[in-house]
Parts: C-alpha cells; structure tokens; sequence
C-alpha cells in the first residue's frame, strides 16, 4: 500500500476499465441522512441503478446496491472487522477489487452513476484506485441523534454510538482535507436542507429540478438532548458543522 497525501491508496491497482465518465460516491455514517442525500441526488438527475427496495424504518428507500454493501462487508470481514468495529487498516484482496470492476462495468453505458454504502467511508482508498477522479458528496448528523438511533436499530449503547461517529466523521473529515467535496448538514431546518441538498447537485454537475423534496421530517426523528457530548466529539461535529453548505 502506498501513501498519497495523507491516504492509503493501492499504487498497484489499474483504474477500472470501462467505467462511467463520472461515478459519484455518497458518504456519510449509518444513520446520517445518507438515504435522503442519495434520493435527491437522483431526483436531480444521478442515476444509481437497481436499488434495494424500501422497507421500515426507511420507507422511502436506503438506495444501496446490495452487491455493494455485501462486498463492502466482505472487504471488512477480511480485514477483521465490520461496520460497526471499523479495522485500523483496510486493504482490498483481489477477488474484491475483481468484482468492484465487474460492478463498475456494469453501469459504464451511464454518463453518470453514483452509489452510496455508509461503509465506503471505511473502504473508500479502494475505490479511489479503481476511479481515480471519484466525486464524492457527503452528508452529516448530530452525533446524539445517531447514537439514538443506533440504539433503536441494533441495541448499541449511547457511548459506542458516539465512538462509532467519531470513527467515521474522522474519515470523512480526514478525505475532505486532502480533496474537498459538497458537505450536507442533516440537522438543517428542512427549507434549509432541501436547498443544500439542491446545492450539493448542482456542485456536482447534476441540474435536473424534481417537482417534490426527496427529504421529509418524518425521516428524522430522533432527539437532540440528553446526554453530553465528549469534548472531542462535539469539537468535530462543530468542524464538520464550519465547513459544511
């Protein structure tokens, strides 16, 4: 593995060929708004391909490639860890970069496809060796909303929550540093949001306008109060926050 700015990029690994002349990659931790950013990136014109179906809590749709997340959890696995115990290191083994290509291939005849995964943010150097020039979008959300609504999912504590946001927003953080990219804050008022996640297309080169918002409250409805924040996760949310639309 070699090092480019600050981030593990395989220096081995050819650019996937053929590939679409843009792919665009959503980011952003579990439970953060990605499925909202996702659907209003497509709204706008993104295509993603087949999808998976809605199914609650999410009843507009979590818009992931099944393929993607199964692999994604694959390369995880093969690294020691999953997406709810991030390893230190993740390196992709051949068989993974091979079916990435096959994935990529697959979509080549769309001038612009985008795929979203909250576990990109982990194995996003991989992807960035096979398409060089990835656009990626982001979003974000309060570090105790996520910690709720993890609780809610899969019966995490409220600390492991805030350790696991931390795990991930540090990647985010880290990735837009090197190549700053569109950043969407969750916990805008929703005349707010619908205008970023506008803004957040339109950065990104899409300009079809959909005749409804893709975002909805109902899709965020976990409390904001509560428990404290740690230092410095507050710091990097307050961060993430300064440099957001």
């Amino acid at each position: 593995m070699g090092v480019s700015d600050g981030l593990f990029i395989d220096t081995d690994v050819q650019p996937a060929d053929p590939r679409p002349e843009r792919v665009v990659s959503v980011l952003g931790m579990h439970r953060s708004g990605t499925s909202c950013l996702t659907g209003s990136l497509a709204q706008q014109g993104l295509f993603l391909g087949e999808t998976t179906p809605p199914r609650p809590p999410n009843t507009r749709g979590h818009l992931e490639k099944a393929e993607i997340w199964r692999m994604q959890d694959e390369i995880l696995k093969a690294n020691g860890g999953a997406w709810y115990s991030p390893p230190r290191t993740v390196e992709w083994r051949p068989e993974h970069l091979a079916r990435a290509r096959e994935i990529i291939a697959e979509h080549a005849a769309h001038p612009i496809w985008g795929f979203k995964d909250p576990r990109t943010l982990l194995t996003l150097e991989g992807w960035r060796g096979l398409i060089p020039d990835l656009q990626p979008v982001a979003i974000f959300r309060h570090p105790l909303r996520v910690a709720h609504s993890l609780q809610s999912r899969n019966g995490l504590r409220i600390e492991r929550g805030f350790e696991l946001w931390q795990a991930y927003n540090e990647r985010l953080l880290r990735f837009h540093r090197v190549q700053p990219f569109p950043v969407v804050c969750f916990d805008d008022e929703a005349k707010t949001l619908e205008t970023k996640l506008r803004e957040a297309g339109e950065m990104i080169g899409l300009h079809e306008a959909p005749e409804d918002p893709f975002f909805a409250d109902e899709l965020r409805n976990e409390p904001a109060e509560g428990e404290p924040l740690p230092a410095e996760i507050e710091a990097l949310y307050e961060e993430l926050r300064s440099l957001a639309l």
